[in-house]
């Protein structure tokens, strides 16, 4: 049974409620200052995953009377993460200008402190932007997820 025109709808929003769970856990762990840790991709990681494997399913049983093909829960998957990274890039772009305004200072010192030899805070400062932040979060996001994807479409 092949993705269904009227789905398409659904499927959207299945993909944008996982990309608000994902902002959500950005947020709380931001809060909880852990969002630098290297650990901190971990939980996006199982918050991405857990979005596919529950949004596969619901998708499966609403929209495809719970039968659904590898290739359709690849699709369903691939779906659900590019929504996510797309709304989590939007996030960025929008906390970072508005909200967080010492974000890209912070995230610099971060990553002054882990770099061997250390280079100078302007010099790495110049080359952050909220821009690439989100384009980095989108594309991985997407690509992280399309690998969950494949992988959990077995199941």
């Amino acid at each position: 049974m092949p993705l269904k025109e009227g789905n398409h709808t659904a499927l959207i929003g299945i993909g944008l409620m996982a990309g608000v769970l994902q902002v959500i856990a950005g947020i709380a762990m931001y809060l909880a200052s852990v969002y630098f840790k290297p650990w901190s991709i971990l939980v996006t990681g199982v918050v991405l995953l857990l979005c596919i494997l529950v949004g596969t399913r619901w998708y499966s049983v609403k929209c495809l009377n719970d039968e659904i093909s590898y290739k359709q829960a690849l699709i369903v998957g691939v779906v659900i993460a590019v929504c996510t990274g797309a709304v989590y890039a939007l996030y960025n772009l929008i906390s970072i200008n508005l909200f967080y305004s010492g974000f890209l200072d912070e995230l610099v010192r971060v990553q002054m402190a882990q770099r061997q030899p250390p280079e100078s805070f302007d010099s790495l400062r110049a080359g952050v932007s909220a821009s690439e932040i989100a384009v980095a979060n989108l594309i991985r996001l997407s690509v992280m997820g399309s690998l969950l994807s494949a992988l959990c479409a077995f199941f």
